[in-house]
């Protein structure tokens, strides 16, 4: 009786073994570098020109977000405040708090305030943000009373 398999084909399953051998572990040092949050940038925090808190503002003041975050009910996206409305309230509280110096010299020169990024998403993330205002989120899980 003939054969019906070549005899190369008995070195099949050896040569798939060395392969996925030499494969696996590129595969597995590969997620773990780009999984990292060194790679990811999870808690990255830059040092800023303002030390600014929203957790002081929004938190323990009771802020709401649409007061420097104009438009964020109706656009597409949460702006960043001109430093005119900073300078609404800090013109009287805190007036010569060094930390707010960049503000004041913005305010006075007309030259916005240099804010680092810290998010940067690609072109087909979108998120919008006055749908969640619009049903009240203000803050992460938590939903206001009306």
């Amino acid at each position: 009786m003939a054969n019906i398999f070549p005899k190369w084909s008995n070195w099949v399953p050896v040569k798939i073994i060395i392969a996925l051998a030499m494969i696996a572990p590129v595969v597995i040092a590969g997620y773990f570098y780009y999984m990292t949050p060194a790679y990811a940038r999870v808690g990255y925090k830059p040092v800023q020109p303002v030390p600014f808190d929203h957790s002081l503002h929004a938190d323990q003041l009771g802020m709401d977000c649409r007061y420097c975050h104009t438009y964020v009910d109706r656009s597409e996206h949460s702006n960043i405040p001109d430093t005119a409305t900073c300078m609404n309230c800090h013109n009287q509280v805190l007036p010569d708090s060094p930390a707010l110096a960049p503000v004041r010299e913005s305010y006075a020169t007309g030259k916005p305030v240099e804010w680092i990024r810290i998010h940067k998403t690609p072109d087909f993330v979108f998120f919008n943000h006055s749908v969640h205002v619009n049903r009240t989120v203000r803050k992460i899980g938590q939903k206001l009373n009306r």
